[in-house]
């Protein structure tokens, strides 16, 4: 699941940064649905170089 999650944001952020922060917020931001998964998924976003896509707001 995890492994999902992150190639949608990653997929989402090779298109613009912005798509990419959107599909973030849409899996951890404006629902808690896959809350168990984030901290899992931020280690992946930061391992591959998408840093700049986690966002907290």
């Amino acid at each position: 699941m995890v492994t999902f999650i992150a190639g949608r944001i990653m997929l989402e952020a090779d298109k613009s940064m912005q798509q990419g922060q959107d599909k973030y917020k849409a899996y951890f931001v404006n629902t808690s649905i896959y809350h168990k998964h984030k901290d899992v998924v931020d280690t992946i976003l930061r391992t591959d170089g998408y840093t700049d896509v986690i966002v907290t707001t």
